[in-house]
């Protein structure tokens, strides 16, 4: 199973992990997986270009079936929450449709941000 966490903090999205595999499909069919692993390079991808983060700034780990992405506080904002926002309504989207492979979860994280 996929478990999606979003992370917030003082009312904005601060974060977001992804753990797991769907195990929907063989390797390289798993639309499931395809699908959660799109949104999570699209709202990384996002973040940078609409926060215009610097990537130095950026606090990101991807592994092979792990994906963790946080945001330092002064970098939080409306603009990035929409951002947060559309991702996670693509989530719940897919958790909707299948249940039995994505979970997703909302987290209040307040200071630690990175320990989520």
């Amino acid at each position: 199973m996929i478990k999606v966490i979003f992370a917030t903090a003082r009312n904005h999205f601060s974060g977001i992990k992804v753990t797991g595999h769907a195990y929907s499909d063989e390797p390289g069919r798993d639309l499931v997986c395809a699908a959660v692993s799109t949104l999570s390079q699209t709202l990384l991808n996002a973040i940078e270009v609409v926060g215009k983060i610097p990537e130095e700034e950026m606090l990101c780990q991807v592994e092979k079936g792990y994906l963790k992405f946080s945001i330092d506080s002064k970098w939080q904002s409306d603009s990035l929450d929409l951002v947060f926002k559309t991702i996670l309504i693509g989530i719940e989207g897919i958790e909707r449709t299948y249940p039995e492979y994505v979970k997703h979860i909302i987290k209040e994280v307040h200071e630690d941000v990175e320990n989520f």
